[in-house]
């Protein structure tokens, strides 16, 4: 088996269908399995909806969990039952290109040095028009330039299977997932290829509102990062570890700010000290836009 695409699932199946049909209908000769693990717990109503969605077809293996376990645990469970020599993972609100499996296995194919690839994508909002951002692109380099300035979701790698057991996977941890599975591949040495080719496509929709549970989740993954991060201190200069500290905060400013008014409000603060440490205007603009949005 050439290649396991991997596609976690949680609360939604309206559009899990999509996702799974991007992969079927890939352009490729590669053989492939597509592995849908289901983390809304078994017995549950969702779990019963997740399972009517998944389609008949050989290619298809349906998993689901035994209890909801979280996007880590879920696609470190998929890895684990994978066959193909590379592997893929995908979001179940989002699809694959037609050509995606096919041109990342192949740049594998010849680049023998390197562990993975990763490959750009386009973003759609929820009136089908795309969103044009730097973001959408692979941004890697070394462990340092990662922390620094690096860009990564998970959807865009392609990855031997070899070099993400031998990594131990997604490092539990309830936000952040992707960014936070980089810098540990990185700092462990593993290499990764970029492919400017726009390969699947995320769409932005409404989801869960933030609230305060998911704000401790959000606080709490931050925290974790940063208490990773701390054990390498000494590879970063006084100003550079200052930023990071500085972009830690700024995370939990913006989760305030895109939750709920009562949230928003206590984000003032925090633009506030973001402003005096930095002196941006945008901090200051944001701490304004808090009071009145």
């Amino acid at each position: 088996m050439k290649a396991s695409i991997i596609i976690t699932t949680f609360s939604r199946p309206i559009f899990l269908e999509r996702a799974i049909l991007s992969v079927i209908n890939q352009k490729t000769d590669f053989l492939f399995e597509i592995i849908v693990v289901d983390d809304n717990g078994q017995g549950t109503d969702m779990q019963k909806q997740t399972q009517c969605a998944v389609p008949i077809d050989s290619r298809i293996m349906y998993h689901p969990l035994t209890k909801n376990s979280g996007a880590c645990i879920a696609r470190n469970e998929g890895a684990e039952i994978a066959s193909g020599e590379y592997l893929f993972f995908l979001d179940d609100d989002d699809e694959f290109c037609p050509d995606k499996l096919e041109q990342q296995i192949n740049y594998l194919e010849i680049n023998k040095k390197d562990d993975g690839c990763l490959a750009a994508f386009k973003r759609v909002d929820q009136k089908a028009n795309e969103i044009i951002a730097d973001s959408n692109f692979p941004l890697v380099g070394d462990f340092k330039n990662f922390v620094m300035r690096g860009n990564f979701f998970t959807a865009m790698l392609c990855i031997r299977k070899g070099a993400f057991i031998q990594s131990g996977g997604f490092i539990d941890i309830p936000r952040f997932q992707d960014r936070f599975f980089m810098m540990n591949m990185l700092k462990n040495n593993f290499k990764f290829g970029i492919l400017k080719e726009q390969l699947h496509i995320m769409y932005e929709h409404d989801g869960d509102r933030i609230t305060s549970k998911s704000l401790v989740k959000t606080k709490s993954a931050i925290t974790q990062i940063y208490d990773w991060l701390e054990s390498y201190k000494d590879e970063f200069s006084g100003a550079e570890w200052e930023t990071i500290k500085y972009n830690s905060l700024k995370n939990i400013a913006v989760t305030k700010y895109n939750a709920s008014r009562s949230l928003r409000l206590k984000s003032s603060l925090l633009f506030l000290q973001l402003f005096l440490k930095k002196k941006k205007s945008s901090d200051l603009l944001l701490m304004m836009k808090s009071f009145i949005k």
